[in-house]
C-alpha cells in the first residue's frame, strides 16, 4: 500500500487486508523491531496458533523513537499504527516531497517510534497479503 493511498488517522492495527481481517492488537504479540538504513520491519507471533506475520515500511527516515524495557514483559501489544500528520515549520504535512508519509506506531506499554514511510506491506512468512 502506497503511503499516499492510505487513509489519513485510520487505525491499521485493525483492519481488512485484501479482504482478510487482521487484528494485530488483540490476536497478535510483536515480538521483534527490526529496522536498517531503509526498513522498518515490526514482527508479529499470533497468539492462538503462533504464526508469523510482519508489517514492513520501505524507503523509511525514523523522526522520533521510544524504546525500553518494560519490566517482565515477553511482547509488546500494538495499540495503535496510522498515518497522519507532523507540524514542520509551522505547517502540518501529511506527505513530504519523497511521496512518503507520516506513521505513527505506538504499543499499549508505552514504546513509540514516529517515522516517515513510502509504503508498507503485510507478509505472512513468504507469502505477500497486502502491498
Amino acid at each position: 500500500m502506497k503511503a499516499k493511498d492510505i487513509e489519513l488517522f485510520k487505525n491499521l492495527s485493525q483492519n481488512t487486508y485484501n479482504g482478510i481481517w487482521i487484528d494485530f492488537h488483540n490476536d497478535f504479540d510483536c515480538i521483534k523491531i527490526i529496522t536498517n538504513s531503509s526498513l522498518l520491519k515490526v514482527v508479529f507471533r499470533e497468539i492462538q496458533v503462533a504464526s508469523i506475520i510482519n508489517i514492513v515500511f520501505s524507503d523509511i527516515l525514523i523522526a522520533k523513537m521510544e524504546l525500553f524495557n518494560s519490566g517482565e514483559v515477553e511482547h509488546l501489544t500494538i495499540d495503535n499504527l496510522y498515518r497522519g500528520r507532523v507540524e514542520k515549520n509551522g505547517r502540518l504535512i501529511e506527505i513530504d516531497k519523497n511521496e512518503r508519509g507520516y506513521f505513527y506506531l505506538e504499543f499499549y506499554e508505552g514504546q513509540k517510534i514516529e517515522f516517515w514511510s513510502s509504503d508498507l506491506s503485510i507478509k505472512s512468512k513468504n507469502e505477500i497479503l497486502c502491498k
